[in-house]
């Protein structure tokens, strides 16, 4: 998977999660951060191949991880919320998610800029 697929794919997720919002159904959408398409290619193929990578893009590959599973906590906490039916308390985290989305797409844009995918 490439840098823009897996923004693709994570934009997929951030879709769904906020259709659950919208539509104030439950979210059962949400996966833990190693599960999802992009946790999955992140932790098979970029993270175990880490050292191979200049030290700038080692401090992106730690912030895009740390970014992603911030996203997952924000994530989960909208689909308990959703599922206890408490869609306007839900709602309250969408914020969040889009800015947890927005820094772990920069993330990856730069992380795509400072080296070759593997």
């Amino acid at each position: 998977m490439q840098h823009l697929r897996a923004i693709a794919t994570h934009a997929n997720y951030l879709k769904r999660v906020r259709e659950c919002l919208t539509s104030e159904v439950a979210c059962t959408c949400h996966k833990p951060h190693t599960e999802c398409d992009f946790g999955k290619w992140w932790y098979a193929e970029v993270l175990p191949k880490k050292d191979r990578f200049s030290e700038e893009a080692q401090c992106l590959i730690t912030e895009i991880e740390e970014q992603h599973k911030l996203f997952h906590e924000a994530s989960e906490k909208v689909a308990n919320l959703s599922v206890q039916e408490k869609h306007e308390e839900a709602k309250k985290f969408e914020t969040e998610l889009l800015r947890r989305s927005n820094t772990l797409i920069q993330a990856i844009l730069k992380l795509d800029k400072e080296s070759s995918v593997p």
